[in-house]
């Protein structure tokens, strides 16, 4: 089953050695200088993010394989809450965001806070408003709209499969057709720090097999993946890079419940970094 990219608990391993920056094989000798000068003048534009990269890039997404946590959760073979929800980010934290990059990584976690929400029957409508208000202000209304759509009553597993591929298509293809690549992976690694946060939160309480609630499994490895690619595109969009520093230090935070809880503070302050 593939991953659910709005059910972002479910994010899972995937192989290395997906990515290349290396893809000037089909750029004549013209481009290629004029995209090499423009990375040393510090002067990339998105425009200059060749097709086939951008081909590479969907393809690592859409390949990603996922747990079978929605399906767990939707039966109730898992179960996931937390002693308080004070640990997430305040929805008043919006008016401190000036940048793109603020935004996106924002509403990734805010993202994750309704995933942790959902799951546990808590209230969304704060979180909602905050990543409609988000998604309006780095023009992707479609994230919202594909989110809100419902899998079928009563689904199967294989139903249920179908639809979450097919709803994290529609997304990965529409942030990628609107130039929104550098949005998706600031997303991503929002979602990151706060899924790891979570990990590390002491009144966290997961029913059901913990593994395949996705809470540690292939942490490490996904942490890896989401530094190659930022360091990858990085050239492109110069944001990254600076994501990429920040989160490098988290994979080595979440290897155990008890590491993660004992770098809870330095999680928080990885967060605030992102968010600055």
């Amino acid at each position: 089953m593939r991953k659910s990219f709005v059910s972002l608990l479910t994010i899972a391993a995937i192989t290395f050695g997906m990515v290349s920056c290396n893809n000037s094989k089909k750029q004549d000798a013209s481009e290629q200088q004029l995209e090499e000068e423009a990375v040393i003048a510090g002067e990339v534009s998105k425009s200059l993010l060749t097709a086939e990269l951008k081909d590479e890039v969907t393809r690592f997404l859409k390949d990603m394989p996922d747990s079978d946590l929605p399906y767990k959760l939707s039966t109730g073979e898992v179960t996931i809450s937390v002693a308080s929800t004070d640990f997430m980010l305040p929805v008043n934290k919006m008016s401190e965001l000036n940048t793109q990059a603020q935004k996106a990584r924002a509403c990734g976690i805010y993202f994750a806070d309704l995933n942790i929400l959902k799951a546990m029957k808590k209230p969304t409508t704060e979180v909602e408003n905050a990543l409609l208000k988000l998604t309006t202000d780095l023009d992707i209304p479609f994230a919202i709209e594909i989110m809100k759509e419902s899998a079928p009553a009563n689904a199967t597993q294989e139903e249920l499969n179908k639809f979450l591929s097919d709803q994290e298509n529609k997304l990965i293809d529409a942030m990628m057709e609107n130039d929104k690549t550098d949005i998706e992976l600031e997303l991503l690694g929002g979602m990151s720090v706060e899924y790891a946060l979570i990990y590390a939160n002491p009144g966290l309480v997961v029913k059901g097999d913990a593994v395949s609630a996705g809470l540690s499994e292939n942490m490490e490895k996904r942490l890896e993946i989401l530094q190659q690619i930022t360091s990858d595109l990085a050239k492109y969009y110069p944001d990254l890079e600076q994501l990429g520093t920040t989160i490098a230090p988290l994979k080595e935070m979440v290897t155990t419940v008890n590491i993660a809880r004992e770098s809870k503070a330095k999680i928080e302050e990885m967060r605030a970094t992102l968010l600055k």
